[in-house]
């Protein structure tokens, strides 16, 4: 079984985690979650892509690299993303992908964190299981 750089999540302090898609992965072994704004430092990202919207797709390609997740409101992940400076690349999902996760924003394209983080891990090859147990649209979701 193959290694891969443990899942990096940046979560907004705001974030509502009564409706955060992302609840329940947190004690996962394979994931590294942290708090925004930042009170320690982040590790090394140099190896790792960063989920955004506008940017080239995600591929096979970077199958060795780690995932930077950040989770938050689109206001939040925006200003959050401004905030860090790369070494890490960005990379987007596919705009075909549909999320499940009823909004009331007009948000023309983007996925529930754990849609994102689930498609993400199908593209690099990685063994998906687990990352949609706790969410509520997960059927939905699957069949769309």
């Amino acid at each position: 079984m193959k290694c891969f750089p443990p899942t990096i999540i940046l979560r907004h302090r705001r974030e509502n985690l009564k409706k955060c898609s992302l609840r329940g992965l947190e004690s996962r072994e394979d994931m590294i979650f942290y708090s925004y704004p930042l009170k320690q430092q982040l590790p090394e990202l140099n190896q790792y892509v960063v989920l955004a919207i506008d940017a080239p797709l995600l591929s096979k390609e970077d199958a060795d690299k780690g995932i930077f997740l950040i989770d938050g409101t689109w206001r939040y992940a925006e200003k959050m993303l401004r905030v860090l400076k790369p070494p890490f690349e960005v990379r987007s999902l596919p705009i075909s992908a549909k999320t499940a996760y009823p909004r009331r924003q007009e948000v023309s394209c983007g996925l529930a964190s754990c849609e994102a983080l689930y498609l993400a891990y199908q593209i690099l090859g990685r063994d998906p299981s687990g990352l949609l147990d706790h969410y509520r649209w997960k059927e939905l979701f699957l069949d769309s």
